[in-house]
């Protein structure tokens, strides 16, 4: 599977994603500031409550595109002639990117200096963090294991080469 395949597999997957963490952090935000789970559900049946629907549309696209980002964006990890450092560089500052001006548009973000963005920016720098971290581990325990069945086989290939 050649790389730009691998790109639209992840995104597709990411873009899914994407959207369906959009809808649970509105459901978890909505019953936080508002004691109301349901109220995200209710601006869809209803222009009344808040946000219109296709507004509400806009933001689940725009969750997709960061999820499409994210984990389509993840394809630079298998260059491996780029070691870990330069697609890590380039996969947060890509992210970050799109995370701005997604925030911008759908107002999750302020055209100015706050302590909203503050918050927000550290919130999607720690969930950064922690993904890239997990998928680190996960990597280096699979190494690991891959490693030590090399390691098993050349010594079987000695033992059987002794006989």
């Amino acid at each position: 599977m050649s790389i730009k395949d691998r790109f639209v597999y992840k995104a597709a997957i990411g873009f899914s994603l994407g959207v369906l963490v959009t809808i649970i952090i509105n459901i978890l935000v909505d019953s936080i500031m508002l004691g109301n789970a349901g109220a995200y559900i209710d601006e869809f049946a209803s222009n009344d409550v808040g946000r219109t629907v296709p507004r509400l549309l806009l933001e689940l696209l725009t969750g997709g595109l960061l999820g499409l980002v994210g984990n389509g964006g993840s394809v630079v990890y298998e260059i491996e002639a780029w070691g870990i450092l330069k697609p890590t560089t380039i996969h947060f500052g890509v992210t970050m990117l799109v995370y701005v001006f997604v925030g911008l548009f759908n107002g999750w973000l302020t055209p100015y200096h706050s302590i909203q963005n503050i918050i927000q920016f550290l919130a999607m720098l720690f969930a950064y963090i922690m993904i890239w971290l997990l998928q680190y581990l996960v990597f280096r325990r699979e190494v690991r294991q891959i490693n030590r069945d090399i390691k098993l086989f050349k010594e079987k290939e000695e033992t059987i080469d002794e006989m």
